[in-house]
């Protein structure tokens, strides 16, 4: 059964690098989290996940977001959404580090069984 909790981002192993998961899959029912960070010109790896859906937090800096075929800018303040089976690749154009809190959900999870990544 899932516990709630309180962790300060900034004090988890990883802040400072390139981002932490700081919701672990085991720790809730359907849902993990984690923030990223990209430095100006880095971009993620594409994804496109049929059984997850994303929603990403723009905390700092900007990028360039390519959800399926068309391209956005976002930056501090933005919302994102992307369902299932959306390719999807942000990359860091700003001077400063692009970052995000990215919440994935498996609304087809059984809680308490294990999760697959695509």
């Amino acid at each position: 059964m899932a516990q709630p909790f309180v962790k300060k981002l900034s004090q988890l192993p990883g802040y400072e690098g390139d981002g932490v998961t700081f919701l672990e899959e085991h720790e809730a029912e359907t849902i993990s989290s984690n923030y990223v960070r990209l430095p100006k010109g880095q971009s993620t790896t594409i994804g496109n996940h049929d059984d997850e859906e994303e929603v990403y937090i723009i905390m700092g800096g900007r990028a360039s977001l390519r959800l399926n075929q068309t391209v956005y800018e976002v930056e501090f303040g933005d919302v994102v959404y992307i369902p299932r089976d959306v390719e999807h690749q942000a990359t860091c154009i700003s001077e400063e580090d692009f970052e995000y809190i990215c919440v994935a959900n498996w609304p087809d999870r059984i809680p308490g069984q294990p999760v697959h990544h695509k």
